[in-house]
C-alpha cells in the first residue's frame, strides 16, 4: 500500500468517510505521478533559444508510442498558472533591444525589437512568432539582393540579423508547427547559406524534419529529394541524374575528405530511398503526385538500364501498374510511359499486356474524371489567393467525397484523408478544419474498424498547429488513453496543454475541456480492475486540484464574481468518483457546496435529487445488510426537494413542486406526505403571487416601451416632414420619372401622360407601426402530438399572451409535431416557457426560447424566391419559415429572415456568409439581432453628395464632373434620364469627403452652360410606394415612342427644330395602353426583378412599375403582340404556391386594396389567405387595347371582330365587378392572327411581318 494512502474508516452508511486533509506534498501528487520516470533531454542552446532537433517517427510501431511532444524544457509551471511564461526562456528583462541593420527600414527594425520584447515576456504568442520570422526573412532577402555580385553570387552570411532569424525559427518550432510556407522559406534560406559539408548535412536533416511534419507537401518532398540528389551529384559527379531529375542545386568547395564522406552518406541507395518515401507519402495527392512520381520513375528506368534482368523488369512493370491503379491528374501520360516501357522490354506481348492493363485500370481513370471539376475549382481558388475561397472549395470537395457510397466502392478513404491534409496545408491554423479531420479519423477507427490510422500523430500535429484548442487537446488525451499509452506520457500531454497560457485566451471553455478529459481519465484509471490504492489517491487529489485550479483561474480572469462552470462538470466528476468510492457523505457535501452558486437552478436540484435517489437505492438494497440504513425511506432525497422549494429565486418552482408531490406519494409515510402538502400549498401561493408581480412589471415595462416608441416615431415623422419641406426631393432610383414630375408634365404631354399616370399613382401615407421583436418573442414547442391543430395550440397558450404567428411542422417519421410561436412581446414568450415539461394532450412538451434560431440574409440574387432560399439554407437543417419583408412602403427592400428549428442549425448556416451567389454578389448570412442594426452608410448618409438642379438638358456626365472637380475628388456623377434617354435636368455628384462636397456649394446660383443652377447637399426623400424600372429606350420599340426635352425647372418642352425624331414617332395614350397590361394579385413580398424574370419570356419590356400597395404591377411591352401573348400566358399563373396572377388594366389594378395579413385568433392566417383562391380581390380580366381601337370598342385583343360598343352603364358594371372573372371562348392561333391582320393601324409592312411572326 502506498505510503501516501490516507486512512479511512467505515461510516454508518457503508461507505468510507472523508479522507484527511491533504498536505502540501499531496497537492502535487497527481503531477508527480504523471511525471514519474520522465527524463528531460538537455539540449545545447545554440541560438539563445533552442537548437535544431532532428527526429523521425516512422519507426514507431503502429503509433503505439506518443509522437515527439516537443516538451517545454526545464521545470514546468504550476497547474494553476496557465500563464504565458516559458520554462526555457532566457532569463533577461523584457526590454526593447536595438539592432544595427542596413537592409530593414527604421520602422521594420523597431518592429523586430518590439516583437522580441513581446516574446521575452510571452513566448507562446503565435502571431508574434510568425511576424518576427517574416520580418527577419524579408531582411535576409533584401540583403542577398543588395550584396549580389556581377557574377550572380552573394554572401548571405553577412546579414546582421542572421543569428536572430535562426533563433526565431528554432523558438517557434519548439512551441508550434511551422507550416508548409515557413518550412519552404527556412529550407531555402539554409540551402543558400550551406557552404561546408556539415552545413549541407544540416540542410538534409532540416528537410527530413519538414517532411515529417507536412507529410503530403509535394513542395517540401521535392526540396528534400532534389537536395539529396544534388549531394549525390556533387559527391559522385554522375551527370545522368541531372538529366533525369532536373532543377538540382550547384554545390562547390568540398574537400577530398568531404567528397569521400559524402559518397558514403549520400549513396545511390539513400537517394532512391528518399524518392521512394516521397512517392509513398504523396501517392494520393491526385493533383500533384506526378511531380514526384515522374522523376522517381525516370531514376528507376535509369537504374534498370544498368541491369535489365527479368526481376527488375517485373518490378518496374508492377511499379507502373500500381501507379495506373491510383487516380491522378497525369494518368494518360503515365499510360503512354507504360506503353513505351512495354514496347521496349516486353514487345512480344505488347497488345495483350496493354489491353489487360487498360481494362484493369480503367476505374482509376474514371475516379479522377469524376473529381476533375472539383480539382479545377480548387486550383482556381488557390490561384486567386483568396484564403476563404480556398477553404470553401475544400469544404465542398470534402463534403462531396464523404457522401460517396461505400457499398458501390465509390468511397476511397485515402482520397478523403489526403484531401483533409491538403486543406490543412492551405489553412494550417484552422481549428474547425482540424476538428473535422480528427472526427473523420475517429469515425473510421470506431465505425469502420480501420487499423492503419496513426491518430496520435495527427493529434500531435493538430495541437502544435492549434495549441489554443481545448477540443483537440481533449481528443489527444482520450486517444492516448485508448491506445494504452503509459500514464506518465498522458500526463505530459496534459501538462503541455495547460502550460502554454493559450487555452484561456478566448475564455475558460477550452481550459475546462482539457481538465474534464484529464479528470475523466483519472477517474477511469482509479476504478480499473487492475488499479491500486495509489491510483485512487492520485485520482482524488488530481480532480480536487483541477477544481481548485479552475476556480483560481476564473477569479484571476474575471474577479471574485466568477461563479464557476455553469454546468459544474468537474464537480460532477468528483461526485461520481466519491460515489464509486462509496463515500456518500463526502459526495453529499460536494453537492451542498454547489448550492450557493447553483441553488436558483431547478435543473441543479433535479440532478442532486436523482443522485440522492440513486445513492439511496444502492444503500437500501445493498447485499450487505449490516450497512443498510435503519429507515427504508429516502429522507435525504426528500430534504433536497424541500430545501429547493425554499429558495425565493428558484427559476422554475412549479417543476419541483410536482416532483416533490410524486416523490412523497411514492416513498414517504403519511406524516411526511402531509407535511410536504402544506409546504407545497404555501409554495404555490407564493409562486402565484410572484408570477403576478412579474407579469405586472412586464406589463409596465411594455407600456413604457410602447410609449417611448410612439414618442420616438412622432419625433422622426416631424423631423422628416421638416426636412422634406425645407429640402429638395431626393430621387435615388433610375426611374422614368417621379410622381411630382409626372403631375407637372401632364399639363403639356396630353394624352400620353394620361396613360403614364395610370401606371404611377401618388404614394399614400405610410402608417406608423411598432417594431416586432420576433427574435426575443418566439418560442419553439417540441414533442407535440402528431394530430394536434393550430387552434388547439393557440387555445393552450392563450393565457400566456397574444400570438402574432404560428407555424406548425409535423414530423411523420417521429410521429410528433413542432410549433414555432411568435408572441406579442418578450414577456409573453417568457410566460410560455413556464409550460415546459407540462402535459399537452397526453405528452410532455418541450418549450424553448426561439432566440438564436433565425438568420438575417441579404445580397442574394434579385430573382431569388422562397424556394431558392430554402434550397440554399436547407442543407444546414430544418427551415421552419422564410419571411420576406412587405414591399408596400419600400419596394427596393431585398432581404429576408430564415428561421431554423434549432439555434445550432442557424449558427451552422452562417457558414454561407460571404459565399459568392452570382456576379459580384456575396451572400450576407448573419444571426438575426435587432440590437446590432447599423445605420446606412454611403455618400448620401455621410453628407458628401450634392444635388444639382436646373441643368441644361444637353450637359454630359463628363462636363458636369469637370465643372465640380476643382472642389475635390469626385467619386461618382449621375444624371437621371427619362424613358427616352433624355436628361431630366438634375444630377447627383458624390465626393470623396464631406468637406469637398461642402466646398462645392460655392457653385450654387452660378451659370453653367447658360443656366443658373441650384447646388445643395443631397437629402434622403421618404421611401416611395412604387418602383419603376426602365429596361430599354422606348424609341427602340416597334410602337411609336415619345421624345421630350427638358427645359428650365425640369418642365417638358417640344423637341428642338433640328431634332432627328419626327412627330410620327411619338406614342399616343392609346398606343401606350395597347402594349400595357396590369398584373393583379401580386404578393407584396415579390419584387420587380421576379416580375421581370416572369414577364420577359413573352417579349422585350420597356418598363415595369411595381405597386405592392395595390397588389399589382404594370408592364409596358415594346410590341402589342408581346403584350397580348403575356396577357394570355400570365393569366392564372402561380407566382407563389397557391397565389395565381390575374391580368387586367391599370385602373383595375389601382382599385385593389393593400394586402392585409391576419395571423391571430379569429382572423385568417397569412397562409390560408394566400391559398384561399386565385385572387384575393378578383377583378375582371381585360385584354390590352389594340392600336387605333377605342377603349371597350371592337378590335381589341381577345374580342370578337365586329363586336359592338358597350354602353357606359355596361362599362361601369364591368369595372364594379369584383368577384367574377371573364371567361372567353378558346381561340386558336389562326383566330388571333386574323384579328391582328384586321387592326386599323397595322398598315406598315414591318408591323405586319412582326404580327404574323407572333
Amino acid at each position: 500500500m502506498s505510503a501516501m494512502r490516507m486512512a479511512t474508516e467505515t461510516s454508518s452508511d457503508g461507505g468510507r468517510a472523508a479522507r484527511q486533509s491533504s498536505t502540501p506534498g499531496m497537492d502535487a501528487l497527481a503531477d508527480l505521478a504523471s511525471m514519474q520516470h520522465h527524463q528531460q533531454t538537455t539540449r545545447v542552446n545554440a541560438g539563445g533559444l533552442r537548437t535544431i532537433d532532428i527526429y523521425d517517427n516512422e519507426g514507431s510501431p503502429n503509433g503505439a508510442a506518443l509522437p515527439n511532444l516537443h516538451v517545454v524544457h526545464g521545470p514546468l509551471p504550476g497547474r494553476a498558472s496557465l500563464d504565458s511564461t516559458m520554462a526555457d526562456a532566457v532569463s533577461q528583462p523584457a526590454t526593447v533591444r536595438k539592432f544595427p541593420t542596413t537592409t530593414l527600414s527604421d520602422a521594420e527594425t523597431q518592429d523586430v525589437a518590439n516583437l522580441m520584447a513581446q516574446l521575452a515576456s510571452n513566448q507562446f504568442a503565435y502571431e508574434s512568432h510568425v511576424q518576427l520570422i517574416n520580418l527577419l526573412h524579408h531582411g535576409l532577402e533584401s540583403y542577398t539582393q543588395s550584396s549580389q555580385t556581377s557574377a550572380g553570387s552573394s554572401n548571405a552570411h553577412g546579414y546582421q540579423l542572421l543569428r536572430e532569424l535562426r533563433a526565431a525559427r528554432e523558438a517557434m518550432d519548439a512551441r508550434f508547427s511551422v507550416g508548409e510556407q515557413l518550412w519552404i522559406e527556412w529550407v531555402e534560406d539554409e540551402r543558400k547559406l550551406a557552404v561546408t559539408f556539415d552545413a549541407c548535412i544540416a540542410v538534409m536533416e532540416l528537410c527530413q524534419k519538414a517532411v515529417q511534419e507536412e507529410a503530403v507537401s509535394t513542395k517540401l518532398w521535392s526540396l528534400y529529394a532534389k537536395w539529396m540528389a544534388s549531394l549525390y551529384v556533387a559527391a559522385t559527379h554522375d551527370t545522368r541524374v541531372l538529366e533525369d531529375v532536373g532543377g538540382l542545386y550547384e554545390i562547390q568547395n568540398w574537400s577530398d575528405e568531404d567528397n569521400m564522406v559524402a559518397r558514403e552518406v549520400c549513396n545511390w541507395h539513400q537517394i532512391m530511398d528518399v524518392w521512394a518515401r516521397a512517392v509513398r507519402a504523396t501517392k494520393w495527392r491526385i493533383d500533384e503526385s506526378h511531380l514526384l512520381w515522374d522523376p522517381y520513375t525516370r531514376l528507376l528506368l535509369l537504374d534498370l538500364e544498368r541491369s535489365p534482368n527479368p526481376d527488375a523488369i517485373a518490378a518496374m512493370k508492377a511499379h507502373f501498374i500500381d501507379r495506373l491503379l491510383t487516380p491522378h491528374a497525369s494518368w494518360d501520360q503515365t499510360f503512354q510511359s507504360f506503353s513505351n516501357f512495354i514496347s521496349r522490354y516486353q514487345d512480344h506481348a505488347y497488345e495483350e499486356i496493354m489491353a489487360s492493363v487498360n481494362q484493369q485500370c480503367a476505374t482509376s481513370r474514371s475516379v479522377y474524371g469524376a473529381r476533375e471539376l472539383l480539382e479545377l475549382a480548387i486550383t482556381r481558388a488557390c490561384q486567386s489567393g483568396d484564403k476563404n475561397a480556398q477553404l470553401n472549395k475544400f469544404g465542398e470537395y470534402i463534403e462531396w467525397e464523404s457522401t460517396q457510397s461505400r457499398r458501390k466502392h465509390a468511397y476511397v478513404f485515402e482520397l478523403v484523408d489526403t484531401l483533409y491534409q491538403r486543406a490543412l496545408l492551405a489553412s494550417p491554423a484552422n481549428t474547425e478544419l482540424w476538428e473535422g479531420y480528427v472526427m473523420f479519423l475517429n469515425e473510421e477507427i470506431v465505425s469502420h474498424a480501420r487499423r492503419d490510422v496513426n491518430l496520435l500523430s495527427v493529434l500531435d500535429r493538430s495541437t502544435r498547429h492549434c495549441p489554443w484548442s481545448g477540443s483537440l487537446w481533449s481528443q489527444y488525451l482520450l486517444a492516448a488513453e485508448r491506445q494504452k499509452i503509459p500514464f506518465p506520457d498522458i500526463g505530459q500531454v496534459k501538462h503541455k496543454a495547460t502550460s502554454t497560457g493559450l487555452l484561456d485566451a478566448g475564455g475558460l471553455e477550452d481550459v475546462l475541456q482539457v481538465y474534464v478529459a484529464w479528470c475523466n481519465i483519472l477517474q477511469r484509471r482509479a476504478f480499473h480492475q487492475e488499479s491500486t490504492d495509489e491510483d485512487l489517491d492520485v485520482a482524488e487529489v488530481g480532480i480536487r486540484s483541477a477544481i481548485e485550479d479552475m476556480q483560481r483561474l476564473g477569479e484571476t480572469k474575471y474577479g471574485k464574481e466568477y461563479q464557476g462552470d455553469p454546468n459544474y462538470r468537474l464537480e460532477r466528476i468528483y461526485v461520481n468518483y466519491l460515489t464509486q468510492s462509496r463515500n456518500w457523505h463526502a459526495a453529499r457535501e460536494s453537492w451542498k457546496n454547489l448550492i450557493p452558486s447553483r441553488g436558483d437552478s431547478h435543473e441543479f436540484w433535479l440532478q442532486y435529487y436523482r443522485w440522492e435517489m440513486s445513492a439511496w437505492g444502492k444503500i437500501a438494497y445493498s447485499e450487505n445488510a449490516a450497512n443498510a440504513p435503519s429507515s427504508p425511506r429516502p429522507s435525504e432525497a426528500t430534504k433536497v426537494l424541500r430545501t429547493a422549494l425554499k429558495r425565493p429565486k428558484l427559476d422554475w418552482p412549479e417543476r419541483l413542486i410536482q416532483v416533490l408531490q410524486d416523490h412523497c406519494e411514492d416513498h414517504e409515510d403519511a406524516a411526511e406526505l402531509q407535511s410536504a402538502s402544506v409546504q407545497i400549498w404555501k409554495t404555490k401561493r407564493t409562486v402565484q403571487k410572484r408570477r403576478g408581480e412579474e407579469a405586472y412589471e412586464a406589463y409596465e415595462a411594455a407600456q413604457a416601451q410602447a410609449l417611448q416608441q410612439v414618442q420616438s416615431l412622432k419625433a422622426e415623422v416631424s423631423a422628416d416632414s421638416a426636412v422634406s419641406f425645407a429640402s429638395s426631393k431626393r430621387k435615388r432610383d433610375n426611374e422614368t420619372s417621379d410622381v411630382a414630375e409626372e403631375a407637372a408634365a401632364k399639363k403639356t404631354r396630353g394624352n400620353e401622360d394620361d396613360a403614364r399616370m395610370d401606371m404611377e399613382e401618388a404614394p399614400s401615407s405610410v402608417p406608423l407601426e411598432f417594431k416586432r421583436d420576433r427574435e426575443n418573442a418566439t418560442v419553439i414547442v417540441k414533442n407535440l402530438p402528431q394530430s394536434t391543430t393550430e387552434s388547439r395550440i393557440r387555445q393552450y397558450f392563450r393565457d400566456c399572451g397574444s400570438i402574432n404567428s404560428l407555424v406548425l411542422d409535423v414530423n411523420d417519421l417521429l410521429k410528433t409535431a413542432t410549433a414555432t410561436i411568435e408572441f406579442q412581446s418578450r414577456d409573453d414568450a417568457l410566460t410560455a416557457q413556464t409550460k415546459d415539461k407540462k402535459d399537452f394532450d397526453g405528452q410532455d412538451i418541450e418549450v424553448q426560447a426561439g432566440s438564436g434560431s433565425t438568420i438575417f440574409t441579404t445580397n442574394f440574387p434579385s430573382t431569388a424566391d422562397e424556394d431558392w432560399i430554402r434550397d440554399k439554407f436547407g442543407t444546414f437543417g430544418k427551415v421552419v419559415d422564410v419571411r420576406f419583408p412587405s414591399l408596400q412602403y419600400n419596394p427596393r427592400r431585398r432581404f429576408c429572415y430564415v428561421q431554423f428549428s434549432t439555434a445550432d442549425e442557424a449558427h451552422k448556416a452562417t457558414e454561407l456568409h460571404g459565399q459568392a451567389v452570382g456576379a459580384d454578389l456575396k451572400l450576407v448570412a448573419k444571426m438575426s439581432d435587432p440590437s446590432q442594426r447599423h445605420d446606412r452608410s454611403g455618400a448620401l448618409e455621410e453628407g458628401r453628395e450634392i444635388h444639382v438642379r436646373n441643368l441644361h438638358w444637353e450637359i454630359t456626365v463628363r462636363e458636369l464632373a469637370s465643372s465640380f472637380s476643382r472642389y475635390g475628388r469626385i467619386a461618382k456623377t449621375r444624371i437621371p434620364t427619362d424613358v427616352s434617354g433624355k436628361s431630366k435636368g438634375f444630377a447627383f455628384v458624390a465626393f470623396k469627403s464631406k468637406e469637398e462636397a461642402t466646398a462645392a456649394l460655392d457653385l450654387d446660383q452660378t451659370k453653367l452652360k447658360g443656366r443658373t443652377i441650384t447646388v445643395e447637399i443631397a437629402t434622403k426623400a421618404p421611401a416611395k410606394r412604387q418602383a419603376t424600372t426602365i429596361l430599354r429606350n422606348s424609341r427602340s420599340s416597334n410602337s411609336p415612342s415619345p421624345d421630350v426635352q427638358m427645359s428650365d425647372g425640369d418642365q417638358p418642352t417640344a423637341a428642338p427644330p433640328n431634332s432627328s425624331i419626327t412627330d410620327r414617332s411619338k406614342p399616343t395614350s392609346a398606343e401606350i395602353r395597347s402594349r400595357t397590361i396590369a398584373l393583379l394579385n401580386v404578393p407584396d413580398t415579390v419584387n420587380d426583378a421576379r416580375i421581370r424574370d416572369l414577364a420577359e419570356h413573352y417579349g422585350p419590356l420597356v418598363k415595369i412599375v411595381l405597386r405592392p400597395d395595390h397588389q399589382g404591377a404594370v408592364l409596358e411591352y415594346r410590341d402589342v403582340a408581346d403584350a397580348g401573348k403575356a396577357a394570355l400566358g400570365l393569366d392564372g399563373k402561380e407566382i407563389t404556391p397557391g397565389r395565381a396572377l390575374g391580368v387586367g388594366d391599370t385602373r383595375e389594378m389601382l382599385k385593389q386594396q393593400p394586402e392585409k395579413k391576419h395571423d391571430k385568433v379569429g382572423g385568417q392566417t397569412a397562409k390560408s389567405a394566400s391559398t384561399a383562391g386565385p385572387l384575393l380581390n378578383s377583378m375582371p380580366i381585360r385584354r390590352p387595347v389594340q392600336p387605333g381601337a377605342k377603349r371597350g370598342g371592337r378590335g381589341g385583343l381577345g374580342s370578337a371582330y365586329g363586336a359592338r360598343h358597350k354602353s357606359k352603364e355596361a362599362e361601369a358594371s364591368d369595372e364594379n365587378r369584383t368577384s367574377k372573372v371573364e371567361e372567353a371562348a378558346p381561340k386558336s392561333n389562326a383566330d388571333f392572327k386574323a384579328m391582328f391582320l384586321k387592326q386599323k393601324e397595322a398598315g406598315s409592312n414591318e408591323m405586319s411581318r412582326s404580327q404574323e411572326k407572333a
